[in-house]
C-alpha cells in the first residue's frame, strides 16, 4: 500500500495535530495553500471533477484578485484559503474550467509558456513535451492524444471569464540551466512581454519551470524581479501574511491522490518535510 493511502487513513488526527502547531506557533487565523495542477486528461475528468467539489465543500476559494489583495494586505481571511494554478497550457485546462470551475466561481491561474500555445502541428506538440516539459523523460508513445497546447483564443476566454494568465517562461527551460544573461532575459522577460501585448492585458504572476529549489538560480531570480510582481515556485507550503511576492508557495496536486491525502496536503501534513527548501527559496527571493 501506498505511503499516501495509509497516510490518508490517519489524516484527521495528523491535521489537528498540524492546527494545534500552527496555531501555537504563529498565532494566525489564515493562510493560503496555492495548489498547482498540469495536464486533465479526458479519462480523468471526473476525478477533478471530485476534487473540486470536495475542495469546495471544505475551504474557501480565493479569485487572483483577491489572493493579490491579501498579500498586500488589503483582504483579510481567516481559516484555510485555496487559490487554484494550472502550469504548461494544455488544453484541458480551458475545459475543465469550463466544465468545472466556472459551475463553482471558482477562478484560477493560467501559467503558460508562450512556444507551445497555438502549435497546430501534432509532431511539434508531442516534440514540445517531451522535451520542454518532460525534459527527455517522457517518449512519444506516453503522450496521450489530448495533451494539445491552448490556443490564444483560449487564453481570451479564460481572461473574459475572470481567470488570470500567467507567464511560465519561453520555452519550458530549466532556468538554472541558463548561465547567459541574454537567454535568460528572453525566456523571461521578452517572452513575457510579448504575452503582455497580444493578450492585451497584464501579466504579472510568474512561474519558473519545474518549480523546486534547483530549477532556479540567483541571476533568473533577479530577472524576474525586474519584470514580474509575483513569483510562484513548486515548493510546499502554506503562504502567511505577509508573503514575500518572489517566494509564493504552490503545492503539487495529482489525480490520483486520494481526498484524504490532498487534505493531508493542504492542512500541512507535509510542511515539515520542505522547511529546510523553503527556507533557501525566501533567502534566494530575499537577496
Amino acid at each position: 500500500m501506498r505511503l499516501r493511502y495509509f497516510v490518508g487513513y490517519g489524516t484527521p488526527f495528523l491535521t489537528a495535530y498540524c492546527k494545534i502547531r500552527w496555531i501555537l506557533s504563529t498565532g494566525n487565523l489564515g493562510y493560503v495553500r496555492v495548489l498547482m495542477y498540469h495536464n486533465i486528461p479526458e479519462d480523468k475528468q471526473s476525478l477533478f471533477e471530485h476534487h473540486i467539489q470536495y475542495l469546495a465543500s471544505m475551504y474557501q476559494f480565493l479569485t487572483p484578485l483577491q489572493f493579490q489583495e491579501f498579500v498586500q494586505g488589503k483582504y483579510r481571511i481567516s481559516g484555510i484559503n485555496l487559490l487554484i494554478t494550472f502550469d504548461d497550457g494544455f488544453k484541458s485546462n480551458r475545459i475543465v474550467a469550463e466544465k468545472f470551475l466556472n459551475p463553482f466561481g471558482i477562478k484560477g491561474v493560467f501559467f503558460v509558456p508562450t512556444e507551445f500555445i497555438g502549435l497546430q502541428d501534432a509532431n511539434k506538440c508531442n516534440e514540445f513535451i517531451v522535451k520542454q516539459i518532460y525534459k527527455g523523460i517522457a517518449t512519444d508513445p506516453e503522450i496521450s492524444s489530448d495533451m494539445e497546447p491552448l490556443a490564444w483564443k483560449d487564453l481570451e476566454y479564460l481572461l473574459e471569464q475572470g481567470h488570470a494568465i500567467g507567464f511560465h517562461t519561453k520555452s519550458h527551460k530549466r532556468l538554472s540551466e541558463l548561465h547567459s544573461k541574454e537567454e535568460l532575459y528572453d525566456e523571461i522577460v521578452e517572452s513575457g512581454n510579448m504575452l503582455e501585448r497580444k493578450l492585451g492585458v497584464p501579466i504579472n504572476y510568474f512561474a519558473y519551470p519545474f518549480g523546486d529549489i534547483d530549477s532556479v538560480s540567483k541571476l533568473a531570480m533577479n530577472i524576474v524581479k525586474s519584470r514580474y510582481k509575483y513569483c510562484f515556485s513548486g515548493v510546499r507550503g502554506p503562504n502567511y501574511f505577509p508573503v514575500d511576492t518572489y517566494a509564493i508557495l504552490r503545492d503539487t496536486i495529482s489525480l490520483d491522490d486520494p481526498l484524504s491525502y490532498v487534505r493531508f496536503i493542504i492542512e500541512g501534513g507535509l510542511d515539515i518535510i520542505y522547511r529546510k527548501k523553503v527556507k533557501k527559496l525566501l533567502a534566494l527571493a530575499r537577496d
